[in-house]
C-alpha cells in the first residue's frame, strides 16, 4: 500500500476523537439526542482545526444504519462510504472550484431526489464563502425551504464574506484554534502509535509552529519523522522551520533586563548566523514581552491567556519579577517601532539593534528592573565606561494642569519666525522618541503658523515623506511633542504649497561658505544637543 499521511490516517472518526472543539461536539450531540436537527449548519474557523472532519462525523451520525446516533458504527456501508468520500447520499463540494451559478442550479435540481438508502441527502460545501453572488442568490430559496430529506453543512475560513441572507438561514458553529497543550497531547499519542521518538521540547516546537492547526502539526510531524530513524530532535524542528528557540528569547530578554547591549547583540548575531527568520524573531520577541506583561499584570489568574506549557509559564513568572510593567511596555513599543521601521528600510536587523541600544542605554526610558538597589545602578556589563557629565541647566516653565503645576522644558514660540528658529530643536525632540518621524519632518519647511495651526510644506520631490507623516497616529504624536516642547497648543497640517512658499531658511555664513567651496548641499541638519 502507498504511504498514508498522518493527517489522513488520524482524521477523527467520531466526536470523542475531535481535539480541542468540545464546545462544538457537545452542541452537536445535544441536537442529535433531542432530534432537533437543523436543515443547515455553518462551521466557521481557521484552517486545519476540524471543520470538515466534524461535518463528516455529523453526516455519519445521521445516516448510520444504527442512527441517528452519537456513536456511528463506522462499519456499515453508509459509514464506510462517507469515510472514503464516495457516498451517493453525502456529496462534498469544493466551493472554490464549484462557485458558479450553474453548479448551484445543478444542486437545486438534485436535491429533489430522495437519498439512495440513507435517511438524508447531505451536502457538505467547503469554503462556501468562495461562491459568487449569483450562486448565493440561487441557493437562497432552496436553503430556506429545503426538502425534509436534505441537510446542508457549510464550512468557511472567512465567515465575514458569507452574505447575511445565508447566515440567517444557518445554525452557526464557531470553531477555535487548538491550544498548544492539546496539540502536544495528541502528537504524543500519535508518536507512541507510530513508534516515533520525540521529547516534550520537540513536540512543543511543532505545536507552536502549527499556530493552532492540528492538520499543520501532523504535516510537520510527518516531515520530521522522515528525517531520521533515531527520532525527532528539537534542533531539527527549529532548523527546518526557521523558528527561534524559546531559550533564545529568554536569554535575549535577560540581557535586555540586565542592560547588556553587548550580550543582546551577540545573541542576535547567533540567531542570525543559525539561519533563523529575523522577521519572525521580531514578532516572537514582541510576543514574549506580551507574555511577561500578562504575567506581571494578572499572575496566575491570567495564565489561560498564555498558550504555553506549565514549565514555560513558570519561567515567565520568574523573569517577570525582574522587570517593571513600564519597562515591559517600553520594550513592546520599541520592538513594534523596529518592525515598522523595517518596512521602510527593508531590513530588520538594524532597527532591532537600535531598539536593543535604546533599551539598554536609554536611562529611565530603558528596561527598568523592578527590584531597586540602594544606590544607582551603573552599566557595568558593557566594556566602555562613559563618565558622568555635569547637567546643563535648561529653562524651566511652569505649565498648570488640573493636578497642579508641572515643570516643563519649553521654547518660546509665538510666531512662524519662532518656529523656524527652533525647528531643529523641535524635530530633535521628535527624534529622541521616534527617529523615523524626525527624519521625514526634516524634509519639510514651516510655512504658516496662525491661530495655533502650523502648516508644514513639502516639495514635489518629498511627496513620500509627506504621505508617511500624514496619518492620524503620526499627526497626533507630532502635535503632542510640539505642544509639550513649546508650551502652547500646536496643531499640524502637511501640504504641498506653491513653490515660492517652500523656501529654505538662509544658511549661516560659515555653512554657506563651506557649501560654496565644495559645491555641496545640506541634506540633514541636526542640533548638536538641544532638549
Amino acid at each position: 500500500m502507498s504511504y498514508l499521511v498522518l493527517a489522513r490516517k488520524y482524521r477523527p472518526q467520531n466526536f470523542e476523537e475531535v481535539v480541542g472543539q468540545g464546545h462544538i461536539t457537545e452542541l452537536l450531540r445535544k441536537s442529535i439526542e433531542s432530534g432537533r436537527i437543523a436543515h443547515a449548519f455553518l462551521f466557521c474557523g481557521p484552517r486545519g482545526i476540524g471543520k470538515t472532519s466534524c461535518a463528516r462525523i455529523l453526516a455519519k451520525s445521521l445516516n448510520c444504519q444504527t442512527g441517528p446516533t452519537l456513536k456511528p458504527c463506522g462499519t456499515c456501508p453508509a459509514c464506510q462510504e462517507i469515510t472514503n468520500t464516495n457516498s451517493f447520499d453525502v456529496i462534498e463540494i469544493d466551493g472554490a472550484s464549484n462557485r458558479g451559478i450553474d453548479e448551484i442550479r445543478t444542486l437545486r435540481e438534485n436535491v429533489k431526489f430522495a437519498p439512495s438508502y440513507g435517511r438524508y441527502k447531505i451536502y457538505i460545501v467547503d469554503e462556501v464563502h468562495m461562491l459568487t453572488t449569483d450562486a448565493f442568490n440561487a441557493l437562497l430559496k432552496t436553503l430556506e425551504e429545503p426538502p425534509e430529506h436534505v441537510k446542508f453543512i457549510f464550512a468557511t475560513t472567512e465567515v465575514h464574506k458569507v452574505p447575511a441572507t445565508i447566515l440567517s438561514r444557518c445554525q452557526r458553529f464557531d470553531f477555535k484554534r487548538i491550544s498548544v497543550e492539546s496539540i502536544m497531547a495528541n502528537l504524543k499519542s500519535i508518536c507512541e502509535k507510530e513508534n516515533v521518538k520525540a521529547n516534550e521540547e520537540a513536540l512543543f516546537a511543532i505545536a507552536k509552529a502549527a499556530g493552532g492547526s492540528m492538520r499543520d502539526a501532523l504535516s510537520i510531524l510527518d516531515q520530521l519523522s522522515a528525517l531520521s530513524e533515531k527520532g525527532i530532535d528539537p534542533a531539527d524542528v527549529f532548523s527546518m522551520l526557521g523558528m527561534v528557540e524559546v531559550e533564545f528569547l529568554f536569554d535575549l530578554t535577560d540581557a535586555l533586563i540586565a542592560r547588556s547591549c553587548v550580550k543582546a547583540l551577540d545573541i542576535l548575531n547567533q540567531i542570525i548566523e543559525r539561519g533563523k527568520d529575523i522577521k519572525q524573531l521580531g514578532k516572537d520577541l514582541t510576543e514574549h514581552f506580551r507574555h511577561l506583561m500578562i504575567v506581571k499584570v494578572g499572575g496566575a489568574s491570567l495564565n489561560s491567556l498564555i498558550d504555553y506549557p506549565a514549565g514555560v509559564k513558570q519561567r515567565l513568572d520568574l523573569q517577570a519579577q525582574k522587570i517593571t510593567v513600564a519597562g515591559i511596555l517600553r520594550a513592546i513599543e520599541l520592538l513594534i517601532e523596529a518592525q515598522e521601521t523595517a518596512r521602510v528600510m527593508e531590513s530588520l536587523r538594524m532597527p532591532l539593534e537600535i531598539a536593543f541600544a535604546k533599551l539598554t542605554y536609554g536611562g529611565s526610558s530603558g528596561v527598568i528592573p523592578s527590584v531597586q538597589t540602594s544606590s544607582p545602578q551603573e552599566v557595568v556589563t558593557n566594556t566602555v565606561h562613559v563618565p558622568k557629565l555635569k547637567p546643563v541647566p535648561v529653562p524651566q516653565v511652569t505649565v498648570t494642569s488640573g493636578s497642579g503645576a508641572v515643570p516643563k522644558s519649553t521654547l518660546k514660540v509665538h510666531s512662524l519666525e519662532d518656529i523656524k528658529a527652533h525647528w531643529n530643536a523641535l524635530t530633535h525632540e521628535i527624534a529622541l522618541r521616534k527617529m523615523s518621524l524626525a527624519t521625514y519632518l526634516q524634509e519639510g519647511i514651516p510655512c504658516v503658523f496662525k491661530d495655533g495651526e502650523l502648516v508644514i510644506g513639502f516639495s514635489k520631490e518629498n511627496t513620500f515623506a509627506k504621505d508617511f507623516l500624514n496619518t492620524k497616529e503620526n499627526i497626533k504624536f507630532i502635535e503632542e511633542v510640539f505642544s509639550e516642547k513649546s508650551g502652547t497648543s500646536i496643531s499640524v497640517n502637511f501640504k504641498m504649497p506653491n513653490s515660492e512658499q517652500v523656501t529654505q531658511k538662509p544658511e549661516e555664513p560659515v555653512v554657506k561658505s563651506a557649501l560654496e567651496m565644495f559645491g555641496g548641499r545640506v541634506v540633514k541638519e541636526w542640533p548638536a544637543s538641544q532638549k
